[in-house]
């Protein structure tokens, strides 16, 4: 016979419902757990950033990094394109200095440099970098395609234009629509310089292929005005004032204007087109179809 207290000795097996109780206040726990966690660093990550930009969260992070790690020109350069993307303009110019002090081929501290005089408005000063940039970058395998040499030739030749140095300006803008043939202002700037350089010809030509990219480019027409009168045809002079209208949203002495553009100038497929944009805008859809048709004809 057994005795009464059998297996006294040994611990006692918990029951189903124990297991499972034990199991769901684990689980709790965790959830809690991971919940809080989640919070924490959600508010760690986000609360000191409310009501900045994902490109000032950058000049942060930056920043940060470079104070850990001063000596590092990569960090120095990407510290001063952050500046650069939120118009801090002189600590770019700072950021971007520092490092071609000690790394002078560094061609995206020339890069950022050059434009960074060209936001200041220190159109001078920005050649010396844009040249470098330009030196270091035009021999390479991909210069044909290379956006950012594209975008130094640009700013070379706007700063010319605003220094009025317009037949300095013709080369690197030129230079720049081998890379990108579509920039409208590349083609803007490039129609100021051959304006300012005694071509209007050359000039009203890129206007009119800027504002093909670019409907509403108010300032290629403005542009285009000074050019036509220069070659001394009105009618054409009329037409780019109707465009200026169509570009600041004045419909109506837009129409004015270009009525009276197409009929001066029959064969004009621009006017045309432009008075079709500008019937369109009026609601007059159906002289603003024949006007586009006439366009595509011509």
């Amino acid at each position: 016979m057994q005795s009464a207290d059998h297996g006294a000795g040994r611990p006692r097996q918990p029951s189903t419902q124990t297991i499972q109780r034990a199991f769901w206040i684990v689980l709790g726990l965790l959830l809690v757990i991971v919940v809080g966690f989640a919070v924490y660093y959600v508010w760690d990550r986000y609360s000191h950033a409310e009501g900045q930009t994902p490109a000032e969260l950058d000049v942060v992070r930056m920043e940060t990094a470079v104070h850990e790690q001063p000596q590092d020109p990569g960090l120095r350069v990407m510290l001063a394109e952050s500046y650069l993307q939120v118009g801090r303009y002189e600590q770019a110019l700072e950021q971007a200095d520092q490092v071609l002090r000690l790394h002078p081929e560094n061609a995206s501290a020339a890069l950022i440099a050059g434009i960074s005089f060209v936001r200041l408005d220190r159109p001078e000063e920005a050649l010396a970098p844009l040249h470098a940039f330009v030196a270091l970058r035009k021999d390479g395998p991909m210069a044909r395609s290379d956006t950012a040499l594209e975008a130094a030739y640009y700013f070379l030749g706007e700063s010319y234009v605003r220094l009025g140095r317009p037949a300095e300006a013709i080369e690197p803008l030129e230079a720049a629509l081998l890379i990108s043939p579509v920039d409208a202002d590349a083609l803007y700037q490039l129609g100021l310089a051959y304006h300012a350089d005694g071509q209007p010809e050359l000039a009203v030509q890129r206007y009119q292929k800027a504002a093909r990219l670019v409907p509403d480019f108010v300032e290629v027409y403005q542009a285009m005005v000074d050019s036509y009168s220069a070659l001394h045809q009105p009618d054409h002079v009329t037409y780019a004032q109707g465009m200026v209208d169509f570009s600041q949203k004045d419909y109506q002495a837009a129409v004015f204007q270009l009525e009276r553009a197409t009929e001066a100038l029959p064969d004009f497929a621009p006017a045309f087109l432009g008075l079709g944009l500008a019937y369109e805008n009026t609601g007059d859809l159906q002289p603003a179809l024949s006007a586009i048709q006439r366009a595509l004809e011509l």
